[in-house]
């Protein structure tokens, strides 16, 4: 049994709304949409998205289930009333994929975080849909994560026991690494760093004790910033609250989930000796990382049985009540 927690779909409507709208400029291909921004562009096959495609390279790669989730472009780039139309929209069609396809299929939900009071009903919506948690992006149009607006929201999601998916977007300050894919290849791992350093020193996390939090890529760069983040200078110790938790406490705490979406040997190693395999969870970001490319490098490391086993799929149905192990 292997189950992918990072799995992603693009439905049509995602690119109708963003045609409209000026950034990230959207444009209509042949038979892809293309998202620019800056000098990035991203291209998003029709073709790729499909759920019968995804269900063929989930074969060769030995997945099961996945856990689906539209993706970037996220809704906090749309005006709050677009962006709560969106995420509606969003949730009938991934709901659609996995009711089409329910023996190999979860979702995740869309809400309108940078409109708070819509995100509060459209949680209701997630719950009915049978969603398994929601998608939180590292910024939500003018909202940080730790934006006070926004703590009816978690207050909600962690009443629901709905965990979130902690999902990079682009950064506030893609303008500066404007060059060379460095907003993809670097500054994706950064803005997640920062976005769960907010949560823990705004104090989110300590006052949502039961609330899950999945940090996608193992851990991004939080796992080699332990040394910079475990010991605080005299100097800065004036910015950070001594009553709450640290980052690096909150990072090895139950309330802390990881999926191994990131392709390197030496990366999943350091992950494995320095956080271990107890929340740890099969991902790959599809289609970004094929599950084929994925699956064979998961094969190599030299995991135990029981870790093969929580990370292929015990630790995702714990986390994501999957109902698997009946």
């Amino acid at each position: 049994m292997r189950v992918d927690v990072q799995c992603h779909v693009f439905p049509d409507v995602v690119g109708k709304y963003f045609l409209a709208n000026p950034f990230p400029r959207c444009v209509r291909l042949e038979d892809a949409y293309m998202f620019e921004f800056g000098t990035q562009k991203l291209i998003i096959p029709d073709f790729q998205y499909r759920p019968e495609t995804l269900i063929q390279m989930m074969d060769k790669g030995g997945v099961d289930i996945s856990v689906i989730s539209s993706n970037i472009p996220d809704p906090g780039f749309l005006p709050p009333d677009k962006a709560a139309a969106l995420c509606a929209e969003v949730n009938e069609a991934v709901s659609a994929i996995v009711e089409r396809f329910p023996d190999r299929f979860a979702a995740l939900g869309f809400i309108p975080w940078n409109n708070p009071q819509a995100a509060l009903e459209e949680i209701g919506r997630v719950k009915a849909f049978g969603m398994k948690g929601v998608m939180l992006f590292t910024r939500n149009g003018d909202l940080q994560v730790d934006d006070k607006r926004l703590e009816p929201v978690y207050d909600k999601c962690e009443e629901e026991g709905l965990p979130l998916f902690l999902h990079p977007t682009i950064p506030m300050w893609y303008e500066a690494i404007n060059d060379y894919a460095m907003v993809t290849t670097a500054s994706f791992v950064m803005d997640t760093a920062f976005a769960f350093m907010r949560l823990c020193h705004s104090g989110v996390l300590d006052r949502h004790p039961k609330l899950k939090v999945v940090i996608p890529h193992a851990g991004g760069v939080l796992p080699i910033l332990d040394g910079r983040l475990s010991y605080t200078p005299p100097a800065a110790r004036r910015f950070i609250d001594p009553d709450k938790r640290t980052v690096i406490e909150t990072l090895f705490s139950e309330q802390t989930w990881f999926d191994l979406a990131n392709p390197s040997k030496h990366v999943l190693k350091y992950f494995r000796d320095y956080i271990g395999l107890e929340r740890a969870m099969y991902g790959t970001d599809y289609p970004f990382v094929n599950q084929e490319d994925m699956t064979a490098l998961l094969d190599e490391m030299d995991f135990t049985e029981e870790e093969k086993e929580r990370v292929n799929w015990k630790n995702a149905d714990r986390l994501f009540g999957l109902n698997l192990s009946r």
